[in-house]
């Protein structure tokens, strides 16, 4: 959603605002003396341009943009108010996470999406020591956050959805451990912009 209420869902056309960039400009300062070797990033404007700053201090790492990081798919209701959305899910009666609006994928889609997507980089880079860098959106990244946090997210309500929510350029740190499980190290760290 933007500052206008509007669903961004997975529309490319929209950019980064200027409050956007400096926050982007903030995460790349901080993270300008990570070593990071390799960037998985949305194709959607605003995530593109948020790594496109952030790599802007590491020349040497390889980037891929891929349709798996994209934000849910809101269907019908893209580019629409928000509270139209909201009250069609609450008509249908489903809970949150199963509701799939037409033409879109429901948020428990969205989040498996990318649940199997991280799988398949975990398998890549085990036992690399490596340092990847997602860039996505926040519905879709509150999934992954739940699922390396092992909160099933069936479970959850509004209350436990904003707390793994991440705010905008918020670092979350999923680490790997020795049996390749994820494990939720930090989440919606936002000190760089403090």
């Amino acid at each position: 959603m933007n500052t206008s209420g509007i669903i961004q869902g997975a529309l490319s056309k929209s950019d980064l605002t200027t409050l956007g960039r400096e926050q982007a400009t903030k995460l790349a300062d901080r993270l300008s003396n990570i070593k990071i070797d390799a960037a998985f990033v949305s194709p959607l404007d605003r995530a593109r341009q948020t790594a496109e700053i952030i790599l802007a201090k590491h020349s040497d790492t390889s980037i891929e943009f891929t349709d798996q990081l994209k934000e849910k798919d809101a269907g019908q209701f893209t580019g629409r108010p928000a509270i139209e959305m909201r009250e069609a899910w609450q008509a249908s009666g489903l809970p949150f996470g199963k509701f799939q609006p037409q033409g879109g994928e429901s948020w428990y889609q969205a989040g498996e999406r990318i649940v199997g997507f991280v799988e398949k980089i975990i398998s890549r880079y085990k036992d690399s020591g490596s340092t990847i860098l997602l860039v996505g959106h926040g519905s879709a990244l509150t999934y992954l956050f739940m699922w390396a946090d092992k909160f099933h997210p069936e479970n959850s309500n509004k209350e436990t959805y904003d707390f793994y929510h991440p705010a905008n350029t918020a670092v979350g740190l999923i680490e790997i451990d020795r049996t390749g499980q994820p494990v939720l190290i930090s989440l919606n760290d936002v000190s760089h912009l403090e």
